[in-house]
């Protein structure tokens, strides 16, 4: 019996090989099948092994982790690819193929899941969209096969980089999510006035593209006449938080959680003492009690550095059991406005703070508080709450489940905002590049950055201001031109369902 399926396009193929095709590998797979089929008339084979025949006969791309995917263990083994290092570290190479002759290679090995997506992505961005890209589309297959030699080999700099936002302006937490992941952010910060009815589902959801989620709430932050002296309120604030943790947090798989105090304000002391003394007492104290009913839990403390000035070493005796992550600590990469200095100083940069090289300054000694400890920050400057004009606390909500309709004529309606933020970081990106260096160069433990990117659309389209603040703490020490043509990839302007 003759074989009806007689190929229509002629010549070699290409056939994806994966490791694993579960959680963030699943996602990464995708992902570069996605990428790579725009180049190919014919659907490319995806599949988790390839016998000896299909290595000889096929260019062949390799995704997984060394130990997973048998075909890249055999590339590490042989030296012809480097192992990856570290957290979130890949390796990538474009090669002749040592199985077959004159077949090409490409390989993308991660030291873990994470790793994977993180290699992939930046393929994607980096070298596919980037260098392999005609003008001419019926040229897209040949420069595919005739991709140039290349190895890369990174991991992050930063530890925890991500967004931080009110829940309740996320409208599809999957894109939105998605797009963190393609960005290779790891951490989501929601803060909520209750967790989402459907809370679990993010979690699993943001689990699934290598993304941890710290849930927000406050501890006191937003209550008219909460005084940090008193002990009563200290005690009914407790309560208020542990009742909060046990009955809305403790049961989702969350990765953290994130809170705020009394700190938001310009009123360094309270009652002959300091507001950090207050904090650090009030913090410990509830803290203690929350890690005493789980005592593994991540604990993020956001404080304000308007509020702690120079009393900021009245936090070296907080629970090193509890991270802090600062706040309107001065100019870029701190500020609303992404500016270098300030002239006439706004509410949320202090006097002593308004210049890019005192904000550096203030952050080095941040870093250097407490040795053994991470360094946490919360980035501003780009897209943000309407505050007085469609902002309102909620009740028990779905989270990210809006129209997509919706969405978009919400992004055309906050368009001239991001069209501000995203010139203003243009021109004012290597100061907060050289601040992510130099603060990496104080040596802290970790380093968490959460951009504060808010109501600005996020799910619907990267803006180029966000992926310049993602390549920042992925490796600020590129230089500024590179890190400029990173964010400016066609990558991350593509529009996806």
């Amino acid at each position: 019996m003759a074989d009806v399926h007689k190929p229509v396009h002629a010549g070699t193929r290409w056939a994806l090989i994966h490791g694993s095709y579960e959680a963030v590998e699943r996602f990464a797979v995708n992902e570069l099948q996605r990428t790579l089929q725009r180049h190919l008339p014919y659907v490319m084979e995806v599949r988790p092994g390839a016998d000896e025949a299909a290595r000889r006969e096929r260019h062949l791309v390799l995704t997984g982790t060394a130990g997973a995917n048998p075909l890249l263990g055999e590339l590490v083994s042989r030296g012809l690819l480097r192992a990856p290092e570290g957290v979130g570290g890949y390796s990538l190479a474009v090669m002749d193929s040592p199985w077959g002759a004159g077949r090409k290679l490409l390989a993308v090995c991660g030291s873990d899941p994470a790793g994977v997506l993180h290699g992939v992505v930046d393929f994607s961005a980096r070298v596919l969209t980037a260098r392999v890209a005609p003008d001419d589309p019926r040229e897209l297959r040949r420069a595919l096969d005739e991709m140039a030699p290349l190895t890369l080999s990174e991991g992050p700099a930063v530890a925890n980089r991500g967004l931080w936002t009110w829940g309740y302006v996320v409208y599809d937490y999957r894109r939105y999510i998605d797009n963190m992941a393609r960005l290779k952010m790891n951490m989501l910060c929601l803060w909520n006035d209750c967790a989402p009815e459907n809370a679990a589902e993010i979690v699993a959801y943001a689990h699934s593209r290598g993304i941890k989620v710290v849930w927000g709430f406050h501890w006191g932050w937003g209550i008219e006449g909460l005084d940090l002296a008193d002990r009563e309120h200290r005690r009914l604030t407790r309560e208020q938080v542990l009742r909060t943790y046990r009955e809305e947090y403790a049961g989702l798989g969350g990765d953290g959680i994130y809170f705020q105090t009394a700190t938001e304000h310009k009123q360094l002391e309270l009652g002959g003492r300091s507001v950090a003394s207050l904090a650090c007492d009030w913090v410990n104290d509830i803290a203690g009690a929350l890690l005493d009913v789980d005592p593994g839990l991540y604990i993020q403390f956001g404080l304000h550095a308007i509020s702690i000035g120079e009393h900021c070493r009245d936090l070296a005796s907080l629970d090193p059991r509890v991270s802090l992550v600062w706040e309107d600590a001065g100019a870029v990469p701190y500020s609303y406005d992404p500016a270098e200095d300030f002239a006439a100083t706004p509410w949320y940069v202090p006097p002593e703070l308004n210049t890019a090289a005192k904000t550096l300054e203030y952050s080095r000694r941040l870093a250097a508080l407490r040795p053994g400890a991470e360094f946490g920050m919360v980035a501003k400057g780009w897209m943000k709450l309407r505050w007085g004009v469609d902002f309102e606390h909620h009740g028990r909500f779905v989270l990210g489940e809006r129209d997509r309709a919706w969405i978009r004529r919400r992004l055309e309606e906050r368009r001239p905002g991001w069209d501000r933020v995203n010139r203003q970081w243009l021109r004012g990106f290597p100061a907060a590049a050289r601040f992510y260096r130099e603060t990496l160069d104080c040596r802290p433990a970790g380093m968490t950055v959460l951009g504060l990117v808010e109501d600005g659309m996020f799910e619907e389209e990267i803006q180029p201001s966000v992926a310049l603040f993602a390549e920042t703490l992925w490796n600020p020490r590129r230089p500024d031109a590179e890190l400029l043509d990173l964010a400016m990839s066609p990558y991350y302007r593509e529009a996806r369902s």
